[in-house]
């Protein structure tokens, strides 16, 4: 809205308006067209080294489980048995008829109950880090939601400034027939151009906060984050159920995280439980006497003792079970943070949507009828362009203070949203 009768706009602006139009035309091209919320989303996964990190250490637990359950190598021995060592006979291994030169196999052969903790063991390991990478998927989708939204907005509030900056600028060239005509004086004369630098001074500062969202966005995005970004999603409400924020709040990734650590302690208490069960080995040698003597082969088996299990494997019992009972307790404290979160995210969200209904039906009004009157009543004489200066730099405000209120939503909505990995939403 003009302050009084604006000057035309010259030729060499015109041209480098034109010129400049054509040039991010061009740049919008060449960079594959404008950034969706969905697309940024996409390419964040698909280049996130902490998800590639996170989903080799689960092909890793993966590969654990089927080999926890096998039994361990064999082992082979061979040496000499019963070799004098003094007497006529001394280090002759063929003239006595205890000495033999013996090779054979040994396995060990943990209890069956053992082997089946080990492998339900490293089925929770593989558990814990599944769980890790549905939460790490999800955190990076709100990361990128977030830095999405932050540079959106912050391109909104510099389109707000640079209308006022524009505005201020075409009145500040035509102060000089103005003056002349009488229509203005020397102090309006400074008041508009002391308004004018400052609201380019605010377009600069605007100008580093998008640079720095930008650079923000290009942490997930290198190679995308300097692209247009389209219209952003509707954030007034969620792709799954309000009602399942907080009745599947066990089923968040991060919960789910606290649960798989849990049934690993309590399986590793189990494994310390184990270990008052004996285990056993077997070994069959086979001893070479000849020539002067038969050959011979021996089997023996081994059993474990556990003994003043007291000073033992009850200390290993114990320590497991306090382990578990930190992790129960871990889990614990964890959900109810996750739910005051939960509830003061949504609350962010509820009140961010009100103050929107209020921008868009009650305050931006307010400030364009301000602006009028205050206009009018400067073009007929009745009004100061102080006053003017003021309705419009108030008016700048509520928009800004209105993209204000769409961000703080939009960062909500994407902390709710994204709770859960996208792919595994309703």
């Amino acid at each position: 809205m003009a302050l009084v009768s604006p000057g035309r706009c010259g030729r060499p602006l015109a041209g480098l308006c034109i010129g400049l139009a054509f040039v991010a035309t061009l740049s919008n091209a060449a960079d594959g067209g404008s950034l969706s919320l969905a697309e940024a989303l996409k390419i964040g996964e698909r280049t996130s080294p902490r998800l590639a990190a996170q989903v080799a250490t689960l092909a890793a637990a993966r590969e654990s489980v089927s080999r926890a359950a096998e039994l361990p190598d064999p082992k082979l021995r061979f040496g000499i048995d019963n070799l004098p060592v003094s007497g006529p006979d001394r280090f002759e291994y063929n003239t006595d008829s205890m000495t033999m030169r013996r090779i054979g196999l040994m396995q060990d052969i943990p209890n069956g109950e053992k082997r089946k903790l080990r492998e339900a063991r490293a089925a929770r390991e593989r558990d814990v880090e599944a769980a890790n990478l549905a939460a790490q998927r999800a955190a990076v989708q709100r990361e990128v939601a977030l830095a999405w939204f932050e540079l959106f907005y912050a391109r909104q509030s510099r389109a707000q400034l640079a209308d006022l900056a524009t505005e201020l600028q075409l009145q500040i060239d035509t102060l000089s027939a103005a003056i002349a005509a009488g229509r203005q004086t020397t102090g309006d004369a400074l008041a508009l151009r002391g308004a004018g630098e400052a609201a380019q001074d605010r377009v600069i500062e605007q100008d580093r906060a998008i640079e720095r969202a930008r650079f923000a966005l290009a942490a997930w995005l290198p190679q995308d984050a300097s692209r247009p970004l389209a219209d952003p999603p509707e954030t007034g409400r969620f792709e799954h159920a309000r009602t399942a924020l907080l009745a599947d709040l066990n089923e968040h990734p991060d919960q789910r995280v606290y649960a798989e650590r849990e049934a690993l302690a309590r399986t590793d208490l189990a494994l310390a439980t184990n270990s008052t069960k004996p285990d056993w080995s077997v070994e069959l040698s086979y001893g070479q006497r000849a020539p002067a003597f038969d050959n011979m082969i021996s089997l023996m088996v081994s059993v474990d003792l556990p003994w003043q299990t007291g000073k033992r494997q009850d200390r290993d019992i114990a320590a497991k079970r306090l382990l578990a009972e930190q992790a129960q307790a871990q889990a614990e404290e964890a959900r109810r943070i996750h739910e005051a979160e939960i509830r003061g995210i949504y609350a962010d969200w509820q009140t961010a949507g009100v103050r929107i209904g209020r921008f868009e039906k009650l305050l931006l009004p307010l400030a364009r009828e301000r602006v009028a009157a205050a206009l009018a009543a400067y073009r007929g004489g009745r009004g100061e362009l102080a006053t003017v200066l003021e309705a419009r730099r108030a008016e700048t405000e509520t928009r800004l203070g209105f993209v204000q209120a769409q961000l703080e939503r939009a960062r909500a909505w994407a902390k709710l949203n994204f709770l859960l990995p996208k792919e595994a939403q309703p």
